[in-house]
Formats: C-alpha cells, structure tokens, sequence
C-alpha cells in the first residue's frame, strides 16, 4: 500500500512540473490540437522509484528486475522516437522495409530494442526453448500493442487499465497474489495519467506506450500458464497482422458510433 501511494504521490508531482517545463516537446494530435508529449516517461520514474524502494522493504522482489529493465530500455528507446521520430514511415512492416534498404528509423531502433530486450528478460525467467520463444515473444509484441492503442487521449491507458483488470482477476483466481501487490504501483500511476490524458493536457507518446505494453506483457508471462501464453501469443500476433492492413482506429470509432446509435 505504501509503495501504491508512494507512486501516486510520484507520478501527480512528476507530471505537473513536467507540463511546465520550458521545452517540453508538443505534438498535434489527431484534432490538430498541440499537445505536450512523452508524458509517459513518468512511468519510467515511478516504476524505477518504486522498485527502489520494494527492495528494501521486501524480500520477495522476483518481478522488479525486469520491471526496472523493460522501463528504462523501452522508455528511452520510445522517447528516442518521440523526439527525432518521424510520421512517414509507420508500422513495423514499415520499419523493416527502411532497414532492408540501409536506412535506419528510430521506430527500428525501438523495435530491435523491444525484442533484445523482450529476449533477455524471457531467458532471466528461464524455461524450455519453446517456452523462452513464447515469452520473448509475448513480452516484445505487447510493447508495440499499446502503441497501436494510443491514437486516441485516454485509450492506451482505458485498454492497460482493462487488461490489468481481467489479468488480477486470473491472479486472484490462481492465487497468485504477489504479482497483483507487484504490479499496483503502476495502475496507480497509470490512473493518474489517464487524468491528464483524456483532457488532452498531455499525451504518454511512445516513451510511456512502450513501457506499458512491456509491462503487461510481462505480467502475462510471470503469471499465466503455459496454455494461456498460447492464447494470448495467438491474439498478440493476429492483432498485429490484422493491424498492416487496416486501422485498428476507424473500426473503434466504427463501434463506438454503433454503440451510441443503438446502444
């Protein structure tokens, strides 16, 4: 509970300095509006923060080595593209495309770091070769998951927030207990974030859509069986081929029309 408040108490005093900073960089967002972004490197400070401080006060702190690693290397690598990033490519079929021809991208860069890093945490955990390919890959497709959320204020966060709910849900289920007490402090801070998000205040940008979507993928392999890593690899991959070819926006907003006509 305390390392829960300690967070919030973090990310609200982070956040409204950092909306006061003198060059903080500001985007246009879908309504052409100028927004503050990378507002999500909060994260990246109160996961590290908090974990600091987890570690003293507990013994049992399995989860936050890789916490502390996917924050800070999916942080610096998703602010990296928030400041030099450009629009023109996009997707990771964009991406991949550019290196083939020699060039570069700092969405490249965030997708080889997502998968090094998505790599070394899935061999720390340890398993058969199968099970550190299923890991890897469910750790490095959920960083780049969020990022496909977040196209609208407050949607990344609303969907982390889902996710994490129905995963605590399983963890209570399999009493698995310690991960939901490891995980809080960023709920906390996410539900703070969503504040500022969903008024258009700030924006989380890559630096913040990274370390969430690591995060979550994290949770589902430490605390998921075998067959629902399966599960979930399979929506994680279909998600993201059925995303190449069309928006994952228009058929939101799709919905949400529907849902307010008839609903």
């Amino acid at each position: 509970m305390a390392v829960t408040l300690l967070s919030l108490l973090i990310t609200i005093v982070f956040l409204e300095n950092f909306r006061s900073w003198e060059k903080a960089i500001k985007k246009v967002n879908y309504r052409n509006k100028e927004v503050i972004t990378a507002g999500g490197v909060v994260f990246v400070v109160a996961i590290i923060l908090t974990n600091i401080c987890a570690a003293f006060l507990f013994d049992d702190t399995y989860v936050l080595e890789p916490l502390m690693l996917a924050a800070a290397g999916m942080g610096f690598s998703g602010l990296l593209d928030d400041v030099y990033g450009s629009n023109t490519v996009k997707g990771l079929k964009g991406h991949f495309s550019q290196l083939r021809r020699g060039r570069i991208t700092t969405g490249t860069v965030k997708a080889i770091m997502g998968l090094g890093i998505a790599c070394f945490i899935s061999l720390k955990k340890g398993g058969s070769i199968l099970e550190i390919m299923i890991n890897a890959l469910i750790i490095a497709l959920s960083a780049n998951l969020l990022n496909l959320m977040d196209l609208r204020p407050g949607r990344a966060c609303r969907f982390f927030l889902v996710s994490t709910l129905i995963l605590f849900g399983y963890f209570l289920y399999t009493k698995n207990i310690s991960l939901i007490f490891w995980f809080m402090p960023l709920v906390a801070s996410v539900l703070v974030f969503l504040v500022y998000d969903s008024r258009e205040v700030l924006m989380m940008g890559d630096a913040g859509a990274n370390v969430l979507g690591m995060s979550l993928g994290i949770m589902v392999v430490w605390g998921s069986s075998f067959y629902a890593r399966i599960s979930a690899l399979i929506f994680l991959v279909g998600i993201h081929l059925f995303a190449e070819y069309y928006s994952l926006s228009k058929i939101i907003e799709g919905l949400t029309i529907i849902k307010r006509k008839f609903l």
